[in-house]
């Protein structure tokens, strides 16, 4: 077998257990059970993941459970001790542990930031982000795997565009893009069963093949007010709540019918969340 079906071979193999992390993250998996989903042997398996996914699989699990306690602890309508089980965490102690290295304060401190802070006042925060405005002369084409669900799992699609990376015509020190498509708040309160739309989405260029289960879709051309996040990505509605309804409206810009564009600029594989930096995108008017 080449190397490239190889590399394909494997990718197929480890999508599987990908799905069933972001699925089923509250449950403890051995590295048994997972090469088992994988059919790999234990003693390969770890390697493999390793290499292919760019973190440990014990990294991704508490990663992913993570990233759902910090949505549930911005609910505010768990206890502590109930989120910590939501997440697959026996004791609350080793939570508490986790949630301060990756997020740099207690999950009691990061609730109550949020809770005390749930929208801006104008007068004060005007100046938390710094808008850059740029303008593409050219599109940028991305290779897209569409996501349907809520935003915040769209973790799950980056994961099997990334193992679907080396099969891709990428661009030299491709960057890597997600698009939001729906207003969770229009979804959410129109037709039952609707769902959001979304891409994770990496830059490729202009020509070449792509696997049946990914598209081609660009970022047009134009003008973008531009703001950087620095923080988890389950904060992120907070900085499109400043840059739609507080900068923009005041700001004389005429936003265009393009989705919404997040650039990442850091991997999650390797940065603690609170260290995570995003840019947000916004097409605007020439």
């Amino acid at each position: 077998m080449n190397k490239v079906r190889t590399q394909q071979d494997y990718a197929r193999r480890l999508i599987r257990v990908v799905h069933t992390l972001w699925q089923d993250p509250a449950r403890s998996f051995t590295t048994a059970q997972l090469a088992e989903i994988a059919h790999f042997s234990p003693f390969h398996f770890h390697r493999i993941y390793r290499e292919m996914m760019g973190e440990t699989v014990a990294a991704t699990q508490q990663r992913v459970r993570l990233h759902f306690a910090s949505r549930d602890l911005m609910r505010g309508d768990l206890t502590q001790l109930r989120v910590a089980q939501r997440a697959g965490y026996q004791s609350s102690a080793a939570f508490v542990r986790a949630f301060a290295i990756a997020y740099g304060m207690t999950p009691g401190a990061y609730r109550r930031l949020h809770r005390q802070h749930p929208r801006f006042e104008t007068t004060q925060e005007m100046a938390m982000y710094q808008i850059e405005f740029r303008t593409l002369a050219m599109p940028i084409h991305l290779a897209a795997r569409r996501h349907l669900g809520a935003y915040l799992n769209i973790g799950e699609a980056f994961s099997l565009l990334e193992l679907a990376a080396p099969q891709l015509p990428l661009m030299p020190d491709a960057r890597w893009f997600g698009l939001y498509h729906d207003d969770p708040a229009d979804v959410q309160q129109g037709i039952v069963g609707a769902q959001l739309h979304s891409d994770a989405c990496v830059e490729i260029t202009g020509e070449g093949q792509l696997p049946p289960d990914l598209h081609r879709t660009h970022i047009p051309a134009g003008r973008y007010a531009v703001i950087e996040h620095r923080g988890a990505y389950s904060e992120l509605d907070k900085a499109y709540q400043w840059l739609i309804a507080t900068w923009l409206p005041q700001s004389g810009e005429m936003p265009l019918s393009v989705p919404g564009i997040e650039l990442y600029l850091n991997d999650p594989c390797n940065t603690e969340p609170k260290d995570l930096r995003t840019e947000i995108w916004l097409a605007v008017a020439d």
